[in-house]
């Protein structure tokens, strides 16, 4: 009776817990959209984040994860009409990207990013060089994959990793300055040179809006595709997964 009561009273409190979480971020969400001033949104947005890193999840299997990486990067637009501007002119520009999360698991985890870069494409109209610069902050989450699937292990070799992450992002030339929203995403290949440090090859994508190099294109969005190296640090205390397995009925011929 007593294990049934406390069953009982477990599912009561996951219940809540949810109901109470689903509130906050209900009412965050409307306190965001109430907010008229850009900058007002952007600070709200990743305090949030912050706090939400700093406070979540305390338990045995947690930790922090590190990253830093460089890389090129090119810009892309696509235009109203069917079919995608290739920038016969565009220059592979560079960028830079470091991000901290916090591992609530060997495989998953939640972040702050940032990504910035030197740019140079051209005006659709004139066809004349455009070089313009980008910093953006982002928050989003990060999946182990080889670690969701087969299980932590320190003496692993390679690991697959992906990332999803939303922010905004300031961009500026010598003529005008832009903001957008921005939607992105990547894969990143890991090769360990220790349980907690490893070299990283990524491969990443970040939806903008129209104009955000500056170039008042009419184009319906832009995109930013780049390929990085770098590293991958972390500071953790997990365990490796041991997998259960299960005993045999003992019969005839299990003696």
């Amino acid at each position: 009776m007593r294990h049934r009561s406390l069953q009982y009273i477990n599912g009561i409190t996951k219940e809540k817990i949810k109901l109470t979480t689903f509130n906050v971020l209900s009412a965050f969400i409307r306190f965001v959209k109430s907010l008229t001033n850009f900058k007002h949104k952007a600070i709200a947005l990743f305090a949030f984040a912050v706090l939400f890193c700093l406070f979540a999840n305390a338990q045995r299997n947690s930790g922090w994860e590190f990253t830093a990486n460089i890389g090129g990067q090119a810009f892309y637009r696509l235009h109203k009409t069917k079919g995608v501007d290739l920038n016969p002119k565009n220059k592979i520009g560079m960028t830079f990207y470091c991000s901290a999360t916090r591992l609530f698991s060997p495989a998953f985890g939640l972040g702050l990013f940032y990504q910035g870069g030197l740019m140079s494409n051209y005006y659709l109209k004139t066809r004349q060089p455009n070089d313009w610069t980008y910093h953006s902050v982002h928050a989003g989450g990060t999946i182990n994959l080889s670690n969701w699937i087969y299980g932590y292990s320190s003496q692993r070799f390679y690991s697959l990793a992906l990332r999803g992450n939303i922010g905004l992002g300031f961009s500026s030339n010598k003529e005008s300055s832009a903001k957008t929203l921005m939607l992105g995403g990547g894969i990143q290949n890991r090769f360990a040179l220790s349980p907690n440090l490893a070299v990283s090859l990524s491969i990443g994508i970040t939806l903008t809006n129209a104009n955000f190099d500056n170039t008042g294109s009419g184009s319906r969005f832009g995109g930013l595709y780049d390929v990085t190296a770098g590293i991958v640090y972390n500071i953790f205390n997990f365990q490796p997964t041991q997998k259960t397995k299960r005993k045999q009925p003992k019969g005839i011929f299990h003696r």
